[in-house]
């Protein structure tokens, strides 16, 4: 089989085809007798909104100052927090080494993610959750909370500080 010359400049190998940065492709597959390839692309991501609170300064007079973000199924909260410029720490780099990214989550939404199996947080977790300040009943890390389309509409609130038993003062930077 020859590729027909048109389409060998996007042709990368004979499992991949590159069209654009801005679409996610698959596995491409030749369609029988027609000797054409098909990208399978998935384009369809659900997206859903959520909002960051966080405590303000005393000195604004504000009690909290919400962010109001766009977050794809699947995202990590505190990946999604940083891209965003929202100052969730997380001091171990998202490795559940530390309690930094600890966020309170709503009774409804902490519920839902306790009902199932896969979103509970683990042993490890709730180890690191005991060294939190601020820590709540809805206390999670947002290094281990995955979006689901159920946090639609849902506010993750920031504690009004962290503790980082790292080094004072270091906030490691996303890479």
């Amino acid at each position: 089989y020859t590729p027909d010359p048109a389409c060998r400049p996007i042709l990368m190998n004979s499992n991949m085809l590159r069209l654009s940065t801005r679409r996610i492709l698959t596995k491409i597959k030749m369609i029988p007798q027609q000797q054409k390839y098909v990208a399978f692309s998935s384009n369809a991501t659900e997206v859903v909104n959520i909002t960051f609170a966080m405590p303000e300064k005393k000195s604004t007079g504000q009690e909290e100052t919400q962010v109001h973000v766009q977050a794809k199924v699947g995202d990590n909260v505190l990946r999604l927090a940083q891209r965003n410029d929202i100052p969730l720490e997380g001091a171990c780099e998202g490795v559940c080494a530390c309690s930094t990214c600890h966020v309170i989550l709503t009774d409804e939404l902490y519920d839902t993610l306790m009902d199932n199996e896969e979103t509970e947080p683990s042993e490890d977790e709730e180890d690191m959750l005991d060294m939190a300040f601020g820590l709540t009943d809805t206390s999670r890390l947002g290094c281990q909370v995955k979006v689901t389309k159920e946090m639609e509409g849902q506010v993750f609130r920031l504690p009004a500080a962290t503790r980082n038993f790292y080094v004072d003062g270091h906030v490691p930077q996303p890479h």
